[in-house]
């Protein structure tokens, strides 16, 4: 589709990439590929200017500052086409078939983003810094950043020693100082350092410590416990002088004022953290690997979000199951439209182009193994179609699922080996959950694959990638919607399992799920059941409803997230969750659970109470011997009559001398 707002300024690296734009087409309304860049942009701007173009993708490894200057005013979108398309796939017209996509892809995404402003706060960046290290050039580092002290009022560089110190002289008076470092709270410009006097060198005495600190730089062979790499927490293995050097002008840049990103908004009227005073749910403060989530203090039953501490990685919203936590960049969104517009000429393609694969890939590893790829000319599968994400952990089972809906072979999570972020047992049970589902369709559990990769190793990873993609057979499923009507995980959840058992035509009925995982069928007693409403007044995702037409409670299965609250609030005890899920087409829906039929008031007909709500507050009350006056002789059926009738009789039973 032409897009009348952006333009696209491609190069073919001065003649050495065979950039056709017979092939590319016309992705927006002004194309060029272009030979020397720095001469070329300035046509091209000018063009750009009289064609009133606000967006303008850049395919150029020319240093950005180029273009910046050259199109002021215009939003520039830079896209790696060598290094992700012409440098690893050799084969031209799945190279440009390939760039086409990524084009369209990122057109149709940040069309959805330019009308959302993502907010920011002001973060104050001081320049205290905390030194801990084993290595003696620990010290250099230390003299390296002694200026950030002359920068401002309170700056200070404080040198810890590791009990573990090598490279200093014995008779070093530093060695008299030896501390360990115990656990590092807070965030960028605000830290809290707990350290431990070495109790050998500091008279016995091992009284802990807190050092105040903006930025910590941590230079030890392993990774200390309960110490994780944030911003501001630079962690480093080794102590060569390019690294030292290149550490401190990061420990500089993060000195002064910035504006922090908010990456998390939360909508607290959907959350089902709590209600009517029973806490529940938590996943959200569970999976945060930096404690940036936490129960109010004025209300426990919601949650509240430190964006200061938030490090953005996406746990959160993952692990929310009705999606009260929302990302703000990037969006569902702009994460669906970018997976839809990739798979969206693999339909139409199939058999001539290799099997398509999204591959999600943080911005940290995931991201350098496929700039590796692009720089070294390692070649993988064109069908490889990569989404970047801020940590693997961002990427939900409704993502990686509806990437199949959507036409894909496969779903491959490139990242970290070690992730920087923590522990991923939530990606685990995320990936787990995908395998489950795709087993039970018969599509092939092997279709999903987490590749992670660690420094120095870029090029297996890449061959990891090439033998998942190479057992792949064609994707088994063929897109039945390109633009979901709702981006909340479980409701393209719904509307993903909706077309498997459409497409498969398997219904597997019950699956049991682990505890953990937020799925749960609720089984009513209906025989119990007085219809009171509670459970759907309190249900946080609708997963019940109560219809006064027909005087019936309904159930949807699948908007189901086992918080237990209507199970809690039911004042019959006639619900029971149960840790599973149904994979059939009505559990996709609304299904009748309890129904009744309704009483007659005994005085003027009129339909007032179902019968079980009634036998219920009968049985209850004539069980109280001091009330069995209130209902005999004439008030004997005031229970049977409707409340005006029985405020009626009521008064002129007080009338004829009655005290009730």
């Amino acid at each position: 589709m032409l897009e009348k707002r952006w333009g696209a300024f491609l190069c073919n690296c001065r003649s050495t990439l065979n950039v056709d734009l017979k092939k590319i087409g016309n992705p927006a309304s002004l194309v060029t590929v272009a030979t020397q860049p720095e001469e070329e942009i300035k046509a091209f701007a000018r063009e750009a200017d009289q064609q009133e173009l606000e967006h303008v993708l850049v395919g150029c490894c020319a240093e950005p500052a180029i273009f910046e200057e050259a199109l002021p005013g215009k939003t520039l979108h830079f896209l790696d086409l060598k290094g992700k398309c012409f440098s690893p796939h050799p084969d031209s017209e799945q190279a440009h078939s390939k760039a086409l996509k990524m084009i369209q892809a990122e057109i149709r995404a940040s069309n959805l983003k330019a009308h959302k402003t993502v907010p920011v706060n002001p973060l104050q960046v001081g320049n205290r810094v905390v030194i801990y290290t084993e290595f003696a050039e620990g010290l250099k580092l230390a003299s390296m950043l002694d200026d950030l002290v002359e920068e401002g009022p309170g700056g200070a560089v404080t040198l810890c020693i590791s009990p573990e110190i090598e490279g200093l002289e014995d008779e070093s008076p530093l060695l008299k100082q030896r501390t360990s470092l115990i656990a590092v709270e807070g965030r960028l410009g605000n830290f809290q350092i707990t350290l431990e006097p070495d109790a050998l060198t500091n008279g016995g005495s091992q009284k802990r410590f807190e050092l105040k600190a903006d930025q910590l730089v941590v230079l030890t062979k392993t990774i200390l416990p309960g110490v994780k790499r944030r911003t501001g927490v630079h962690l480093l293995s080794s102590a060569g002088n390019e690294i030292l050097e290149e550490t401190a002008r990061q420990v500089r840049e993060l000195v002064g004022n910035f504006h922090k990103q908010v990456h998390v908004t939360y909508d607290k009227e959907i959350c089902a953290g709590g209600d009517k005073g029973i806490e529940t749910c938590g996943r959200c403060i569970t999976y945060c690997p930096f404690e940036a989530i936490s129960r109010q203090t004025e209300n426990p039953l919601r949650i509240q979000v430190d964006h200061m501490t938030c490090e953005g990685c996406g746990a959160c919203v993952s692990a929310c199951p009705t999606s009260a936590l929302q990302f703000t960049e990037p969006t569902s969104q702009e994460i669906y439209a970018r997976m839809a517009t990739l798979l969206a000429s693999s339909k139409e393609k199939r058999g001539e182009e290799e099997p398509p694969v999204i591959v999600f890939h943080c911005e940290e590893m995931g991201h350098k193994v496929l700039d590796t790829a692009g720089q070294l000319q390692l070649p993988y599968s064109s069908g490889v179609l990569p989404i970047e994400v801020p940590c693997l952990r961002y990427v939900s089972e409704s993502n990686m699922l509806a990437a199949m809906s959507l036409g894909a072979a496969g779903v491959g999570l490139l990242g970290c080996e070690n992730c920087p972020n923590g522990e991923r047992e939530l990606l685990y049970q995320k990936y787990d959950f995908t395998q489950t589902i795709l087993h039970h369709f018969d599509l092939g559990q092997e279709r999903v694959r987490i590749i992670t990769a660690e420094e120095g190793m870029e090029a297996d990873a890449i061959e990891a990638v090439n033998e998942f993609t190479s057992q792949l057979s064609e994707a088994p499923l063929v897109p039945s919607w390109s633009t979901p009507r709702q981006t909340e995980n479980r409701a393209i959840l719904s509307e993903v399992l909706q077309g498997f058992v459409e497409q498969t035509g398997k219904e597997s009925g019950r699956v049991e799920l682990s505890s953990d995982l937020p799925f749960a069928l609720a089984e009513v007693r209906e025989s119990g059941c007085t219809l009171c409403r509670s459970c759907a007044n309190i249900c946080p995702t609708n997963a019940f409803k109560f219809e006064e037409e027909n005087n019936s409670l309904y159930f949807k299965h699948i908007n189901c997230v086992g918080c237990g609250l209507c199970e809690q609030v039911c004042p019959e005890n006639v619900i029971t969750l149960k840790s599973e899920l149904v994979l059939e087409k009505p559990s996709l829906e609304y299904a009748l659970v309890a129904e009744d039929e309704m009483i007659t008031c005994a005085k003027c007909e009129k339909p007032y109470i179902n019968r079980r709500a009634l036998e219920a507050v009968e049985s209850k009350l004539f069980e109280i011997e001091s009330l069995k006056h209130t209902f005999s002789g004439n008030r004997k059926n005031i229970l049977r009559m409707c409340p005006d009738c029985r405020t009626i009789v009521a008064m002129m039973e007080v009338d004829k001398g009655w005290e009730p």
